[in-house]
Formats: C-alpha cells, sequence, structure tokens
C-alpha cells in the first residue's frame, strides 16, 4: 500500500505523453523507460533492472541520468533494498536541483518523501515532501503541475493514516479526487492515477470502518486498471481482502490474498510481503490454524525488523554524511578566506611599492634637471616668464609648461653634443615627424625625448637649430602645417566644424586652435576655409 506515492510520482513523466506524444514515439529512451516503469516492473523485476541499468549506461542528459536512476531507486525499492534505493532516489535529486529542473525536482523529492516515511524516518519525510510542493510551484507546465500535486496529496493521504487522522486522510484524497484533471481515457498513465485515487479512498473507508464504501472504490480501481499490468493491482487485493476479514466473508479473503501470490513471487516486493504476511496472519486467526498465523505474524516482524535496521542505518550514515559535508564547507571556507587575504595583502603591497617607485622617478627626474638650472639664469626665466606666450599642446599652459623644461629651453644654447649624436637624433625626429608624433594631444617635451631615447636637453638643442623655433612653437607650427595640408589635399574637410578641424591637428579646444592658427598665417582658420572655398569654386567654374 504505501508504494503506490512512490510509483505515482514515478510516472508522472508520462502523463506529459498526453501533450507530445508525437515527441514520445521518436524518443526510443523514453518509450524504453514507459516500458519499464509501467509493466516491466510490475512482471519481471529482474528484466526491470537489467533494462534500467542498461538505461544508465546510454543516458547522455541529465533528464535520461535522472529517469534511469529514479527506474533503478525503484527496482530496488520493489527489491527491498531500501538503501540503494534512497541513495540512487537521492542522486537523481542533486542532478533535478543542480539542472534547475522544477518538474523533476519535485518527482525526486516526492520519491523520497515516500521512501523515509516507508522506513519510519517521518520528520525527514515531511521534509522532502514540502521539498514537492515547492518545486511544484515553480513547474511551467499546469498537466505537470497538476499531476504532481495529485502525488502530493496522495503522500499527505499516507501520512495521516499513519498518524491515525483518519478523516483527515480522507479529506486528502476527495481533494486529490476533484483535482484529477486527465480526459485521455486510453492512456495508461491516466489511467492509474485515477486507480490509485479509487485506490486510496478504499484505504480511507475502510480504517473508518465504512467497508461497503470502501468495496465500491476498490471495484472502480480495479475496472480502471484493466487488463494493464501493474503493482497498484496487488495492493487493491490487499485491502479487498481486509474488508473481507473484517466482515467475516473468510472465502473472498483467501481468493483475494491468493491472487497477491504471483506478484510476491516475480517482484520480491518487500513492502507487499510485509503486508500480504499480516493479512494472512489475521486470516488463519480467524480460521483457527493458530500455527499458520504465528509463522506467518513472524514472518512480516522480521521484515519489519530489516526495515527499521535499515533506517537506523541510513539515519546514522546520513549524520555522519552531514557532518562531512559540514567539515569540507568549513575548510573550503577557510581556504577561500586565506585566498582572497592573500590577494589582498598582496595587491596592497603591490600598490605601495608602485607608488614608491614612482615618487623615487619623479625625485631624480626633478633632481637630474635642477642641476643645469643656475642662478645666472633667474632673471632671464623671469622676463621669459612674463611674456605672452602661445598657448602649447591645448593644455592651457604658457611657454613653457614648466620651470624644469624651461630650464632645459635656457640651457640648450650650452649644450656640447657629438656629432654623431647629433646626426642620429636629426633622423630620429624626421621620422618622427614623418610619423606625425606632434597629433599626440597630450605631447610633452620629455614624452618626445623618451621616444627619441635621449633626453630633454638634447631635443631642445635639435628642434633650436634645425628647425629655428622652441619645442611649443614647433609642435604648434606642425599641426597648423598639417591642417593645412589636409584641407588642400582632402577638399571633403572644408565641409566639418572648426572644432573638428582642431581635434584632428591635435588641439584640445577651439579658441587654442584658433589662436594658433592665425599666429602662424596671419588669418583665422574660418577666413582660410572661406578662401579654400572660393578658390575651388573658381577652378571649377
Amino acid at each position: 500500500m504505501k508504494l503506490i506515492c512512490c510509483f505515482l510520482l514515478g510516472l508522472t513523466v508520462l502523463v506529459s505523453s498526453v501533450c507530445g506524444q508525437s515527441i514520445i514515439n521518436k524518443d526510443s529512451f523514453h518509450e524504453r523507460y514507459v516500458e519499464v516503469i509501467v509493466s516491466l516492473i510490475a512482471t519481471d523485476i529482474y528484466a526491470a533492472h537489467r533494462a534500467a541499468d542498461s538505461l544508465y549506461s546510454v543516458a547522455t542528459t541529465d533528464e535520461q541520468k535522472i529517469k534511469s536512476l529514479m527506474l533503478l531507486a525503484k527496482i530496488y525499492e520493489n527489491q527491498g533494498d531500501m538503501r540503494s534505493s534512497i541513495y540512487k532516489g537521492m542522486k537523481a535529486d542533486t542532478i533535478a536541483n543542480a539542472t534547475m529542473n522544477f518538474s523533476w525536482q519535485s518527482n525526486t523529492a516526492g520519491f523520497l518523501a515516500t521512501a523515509f516515511r516507508q522506513i519510519g524516518l517521518y520528520g525527514v519525510s515531511m521534509s522532502y515532501l514540502e521539498r514537492a510542493v515547492r518545486a511544484n510551484e515553480n513547474q511551467d507546465d499546469k498537466v505537470m503541475q497538476n499531476l504532481t500535486r495529485v502525488n502530493i496529496l496522495h503522500e499527505r493521504v499516507f501520512h495521516s493514516l499513519e498518524k491515525g487522522r483518519l478523516e483527515e486522510a480522507r479529506q486528502y484524497a476527495r481533494k486529490a479526487a476533484t483535482s484529477i484533471d486527465i480526459n485521455h481515457k486510453e492512456h495508461k498513465g491516466a489511467l492509474l492515477v485515477k486507480a490509485t485515487n479509487d485506490q486510496l479512498m478504499g484505504v480511507c473507508e475502510f480504517h473508518l470502518g465504512n467497508y461497503s464504501e470502501s468495496s465500491v472504490f476498490l471495484e472502480q480501481a480495479l475496472d480502471k486498471i484493466g487488463e494493464v499490468e501493474s503493482n497498484l493491482k496487488p495492493y487493491i487485493y490487499r485491502i479487498q481482502a481486509e474488508v473481507a476479514l473484517a466482515e467475516n466473508q473468510l472465502e473472498k479473503a483467501k481468493e483475494c490474498l491468493d491472487k497477491i501470490g504471483p506478484y510476491l513471487t516475480s517482484g520480491e516486493v518487500e513492502e507487499l510481503t510485509m503486508l500480504t504476511f499480516s493479512s494472512w496472519s489475521k486470516y488463519y486467526d480467524k480460521t483457527g490454524d493458530l500455527a499458520k498465523s504465528a509463522a506467518h505474524r513472524v514472518k512480516a516482524s522480521e521484515i519489519k525488523t530489516k526495515r527499521d535496521k535499515v533506517a537506523k542505518q541510513l539515519s546514522d550514515e546520513m549524520i555522519v554524511r552531514l557532518h562531512s559535508t559540514k567539515q569540507a564547507y568549513r575548510i573550503k571556507y577557510i581556504y577561500a578566506i586565506a585566498g582572497i587575504l592573500f590577494i589582498l595583502v598582496g595587491t596592497t603591497f603591490a600598490i605601495l611599492y608602485i607608488y614608491r617607485r614612482k615618487n623615487v622617478y619623479k625625485l631624480r627626474c626633478t633632481s637630474t634637471i635642477s642641476k643645469y638650472v643656475s642662478a645666472e639664469n633667474e632673471g632671464v626665466r623671469e622676463r621669459e616668464r612674463s611674456k605672452v606666450h602661445i598657448t602649447p599642446l591645448g593644455t592651457g599652459l604658457s611657454k613653457p609648461a614648466d620651470e624644469a623644461e624651461e630650464s632645459v629651453a635656457l640651457k640648450a644654447k650650452d649644450i656640447n653634443i657629438s656629432k654623431d649624436t647629433e646626426q642620429r637624433l636629426c633622423k630620429q625626429l624626421d621620422k618622427l615627424d614623418k610619423e606625425h608624433f606632434y597629433l599626440e594631444k597630450s605631447i610633452t617635451l620629455n614624452q618626445l625625448a623618451s621616444n627619441m631615447g635621449t633626453n630633454p636637453r638634447y631635443v631642445t638643442y635639435i628642434i633650436q637649430r634645425y628647425r629655428g623655433k622652441d619645442f611649443y612653437e614647433y609642435i604648434q607650427n606642425k599641426r597648423i602645417e598639417y591642417i593645412i595640408d589636409q584641407l588642400h589635399k582632402s577638399p571633403e574637410l572644408l565641409g566639418f566644424k572648426l572644432s573638428y578641424l582642431a581635434d584632428l591637428c591635435g588641439f584640445t579646444s577651439l579658441s587654442k586652435f584658433s589662436t594658433a592658427f592665425k599666429l602662424v598665417t596671419g588669418t583665422p582658420p574660418s577666413a582660410y576655409v572661406h578662401f579654400i572655398k572660393k578658390e575651388l569654386d573658381d577652378k571649377s567654374s
């Protein structure tokens, strides 16, 4: 009896065929899965086990792995190996949770709820049952969601019966009956769901003492199953036998118990065997055969003792596993914290090192440049600073940009440089001119010197001697020459805004560009563009 909900929670996938029969026809894996869970488990448990192992070995997707694991869990349960059954179910549940498969999460959690209830671990069972409820609420498939809701209600029936809450159990069964909404009468899964609900209603009415109502529900369940082979049938026969015994219909009770025999031989269903032995014991009590009654009672007790032992073993293993898991997570947490601290400390030291090196470099540069500043040039520097200079490089600084570079410029005429070095630097400057280095908005004397592999004093000397200008005047002249050349080469630029032309030749603002352009050409850029346009128009006409 207690196996019914486990069986149905596994069958929930079958109802998906109601909405996708064409998919099943193409899916041989699913077809074999349906064949095993619907019929083969009930008729040949060993063949079912071989088939389930085969399915697991060829499973490629996570869902196929879950299906084959749940098949094995069901088979181990029927064979009485509850420990292996639960571990297979837990493995399937782990995959379902990891892949966020809410449909299978509700199924695996429901199966485990039933399995733990069967061995007497009701607290664990209720925990998994609540998980099944939460997972089912997240399902998108409404047909599957409704069917799983029915299966959860069936499991609640068993919990209420175990606690002796008979009326509550009947209410759950009635609520499940109103929730069943499957109209495909020819579908095996649909028939089994409806038949199971009738069987549970029969169980509830039996425990409430309503034997005639119980018999009606049990007959309805058998009619719905018909010729379909299912391990639901022997559970129905057993309840019919219990009803007959309660009404002292011994011949009918024996007839029902005899019908269970083939299922015990072929299926080795441990729970069904235990319940059947218990019913036979009651039968022999009523017939007066006390020896056989005691023998069957002992057999039922042995199975019960075995299941209790499994429950204790599982409880101990789960406690050890939980402790090991906590220890593993604690170690991972410690390593993670240590790793984060190591990275933070290393990053801090790296930042401090870079900052210190940068400051040292600045101090060295300042010290080196300062050596070339003499007191006798202070007056000259002051006079140069008081002049109105061209704004260099679009930076907003007057020429020279800073005191260190000014000192370099004033000292350039006193430079003593070898002929070879001078020629080499001239060639490098020519090369950089051709590469238009002056178009870089942030270019400075120090950067140019670095690019040429020398010092700012030598660069200043080369520019002054071979270009006849200081650094900033030279840069701005080259920029203006460049844009003028571009305007003549590419007349389409005449249609662009002046701000774009300023940016194109390296200036950071239109005002700086206009000032430099007028200083170099004697004409504002707007007027210059106008003259070129007019010249082009005259040529075209």
